[in-house]
């Protein structure tokens, strides 16, 4: 019975032969020519000829390709633009800037209470005449829980996608097709999609909608990953008889975890930065629409007080994060 590195070996070999059959045809020697060229060096102390080697150099043919790509599209998408005269504004931006933390006399006052609608805004919600809000709390919840059912639904795609452990090529292009679809739908777009299904004024659209999203970048960024981890470990087991998902869970998931978690929590990061598109979905006074009608009303010292909290939060994360991948590894 043919072991796994034996079918392995017997698909290489064929795969050899196939290159070797193009690159012998009359177009794959052309392309060859138009990629490399045989230099003929000498190799001896005099110089005289009596030790020449012919060696292949690559010819700058790739290099300029790409810079005739490169310079190509730079130039087409320049086309439609009309540029005017660039006005700096230093000056505004570093005022505005400073309103952020700085108490106005109509609204926080002061110090104090710049701090207190800073935490009243996280821990308890807004409840003004412009912007109705629930805590930060209700947003974490929202994306925590949007974030957890992507990263696990991720778990075995990108295991399907990655061609050093499904060598079943048919089904992992079918994998990766379907989820680069859904990664060039944007959460805006999902968010708007499930609540015409779901109906509005429910958190399950926004929930849905979050964890599709994590399951785009968490299969994008795992199975490029695991693509790139030594497979020598996974092949032995799998020669002394395991199944895949044997082998998989012996070799590879110790190694896969610490990742994992990382890749979870940054995840986490983006979805969080990026929730103001719930107040789209029908979750209404959520955190972060609460800040976004601030900002387009010029509040900036209640902007400032708001997105402090949010930084400390996602700082938080970045250390957890950096904390558990050192444990783990």
């Amino acid at each position: 019975m043919a072991t796994a590195i034996d079918r392995k070996n017997a698909a290489d070999a064929r795969k050899k032969a196939r290159k070797e059959k193009f690159w012998a045809s009359p177009f794959g020697k052309w392309l060859d020519s138009c990629f490399y060229q045989n230099v003929t060096i000498d190799l001896s102390e005099a110089q005289d000829g009596s030790d020449r080697k012919t060696i292949r150099k690559p010819r700058p043919t790739k290099a300029i390709l790409i810079a005739v790509l490169f310079l190509t599209v730079v130039g087409i998408s320049f086309i439609p633009f009309k540029f005017g005269p660039v006005k700096w504004q230093w000056g505004t931006f570093g005022n505005s800037f400073a309103t952020l933390f700085t108490p106005n006399p109509n609204r926080t006052v002061d110090s104090a209470g710049w701090w207190s609608f800073a935490w009243t805004s996280f821990a308890i919600g807004i409840n003004s005449a412009l912007a109705n809000s629930s805590p930060f709390l209700t947003i974490f919840e929202i994306c925590f829980l949007g974030t957890t059912i992507g990263a696990l639904l991720a778990i075995p795609v990108y295991y399907l996608c990655a061609n050093n452990v499904n060598h079943n090529t048919p089904s992992r292009l079918i994998v990766k097709i379907f989820n680069d679809f859904l990664r060039c739908i944007p959460m805006f777009i999902l968010c708007v999609f499930f609540s015409m299904i779901m109906g509005i004024g429910n958190i399950l659209p926004a929930v849905v909608a979050i964890s599709i999203f994590s399951l785009g970048i968490m299969y994008q960024m795992m199975y490029e990953y695991i693509e790139t981890l030594n497979m020598q470990p996974f092949e032995s087991i799998r020669s002394a008889g395991a199944n895949n998902l044997q082998a998989v869970n012996l070799s590879l998931h110790p190694e896969i975890k610490p990742m994992f978690f990382a890749y979870f929590i940054y995840t986490l990061e983006i979805n969080i930065r990026g929730a103001v598109v719930l107040s789209y979905a029908g979750v209404s006074g959520t955190y972060m629409s609460a800040l976004q009608a601030y900002i387009e009303n010029g509040w900036y010292d209640y902007v400032g007080a708001m997105l402090f909290p949010l930084f400390i939060v996602v700082a938080i994360l970045q250390l957890v994060s950096n904390s558990m991948v050192r444990k783990l590894r």
